[in-house]
């Protein structure tokens, strides 16, 4: 392979041209899902709105997750530019890959239903990365003053704190059910649906427990690696969340 081929590959699978080509990808699923709903609301004249509401929902739903997601997928710059906070492009692309899959991804292909893990993953790498967060709010509030901390309470700072999320967006689930008869928490799932605990205590319930089971995972997993990093390479992440935290 030629130094210009080769140079030209690495670009294009750079981390900014990855998070372009799923902005283009929900472009053009809006664009898509747009024109799909108009065309069923045009198509027949006869039919009444109840039957072109019906029709048209699951299309519209895809519709505004797209437009969501795309939103979102703006959100670091707009962190960036705004609140001087600087991403390292890896980190960049994964919050935006897990926006992707999370908000759009989910609803177009059903994830949660055709893939029994699909669900548990989100909210394991959610819990990590929620820890991670957690890990770096404790500088941004405390790098003017010390930051000689003890690692087990910072270790202990980044769990608690993507639990705690982890809490409130399970909250927001039940409330989303409960007030606008959604099924976020998978109340409605197949009898023979592989779920932590028994039968009897409701899917809804074992969705619950194993979100909030895996999400705590994911936020010990962090926990442990923020340990250790500050333990042992204390100068070296300092160092990392004065990049993140430029002054």
């Amino acid at each position: 392979m030629s130094g210009k081929r080769r140079k030209r590959k690495i670009h294009l699978l750079n981390p900014e041209s990855i998070i372009w080509v799923i902005r283009i990808l929900l472009i053009s699923s809006i664009l898509l899902n747009g024109l799909v709903v108009v065309l069923d609301i045009y198509k027949d004249a006869e039919v009444n709105k109840g039957e072109v509401l019906e029709a048209t929902t699951d299309q519209s739903e895809l519709f505004f997750l797209a437009i969501l997601a795309l939103i979102l997928s703006f959100l670091p710059d707009y962190i960036e530019k705004w609140r001087h906070i600087h991403f390292p492009q890896q980190l960049e692309l994964l919050l935006i890959l897990f926006m992707y899959a999370g908000v759009y991804l989910s609803a177009r292909f059903d994830m949660y239903y055709r893939v029994f893990w699909w669900d548990d993953l989100l909210h394991a790498l959610s819990g990590v990365m929620i820890g991670f967060i957690g890990f770096l709010i404790v500088y941004k509030i405390n790098h003017k003053y010390s930051m000689d901390f003890n690692p087990l309470l910072i270790a202990l700072f980044a769990f608690t704190f993507s639990v705690t999320i982890a809490v409130f967006w399970e909250i927001f689930e039940f409330l989303m059910d409960v007030y606008f008869e959604t099924a976020m928490q998978k109340w409605d799932l197949p009898k023979e649906t592989s779920l932590i605990g028994r039968p009897y205590q409701g899917s809804g319930l074992r969705d619950t427990m194993s979100d909030l089971i895996l999400g705590s995972a994911g936020a010990l997993v962090t926990s442990f690696i923020s340990y250790f990093l500050y333990k042992n390479e204390k100068r070296k992440t300092l160092k990392w969340m004065r990049t993140v935290f430029p002054e």
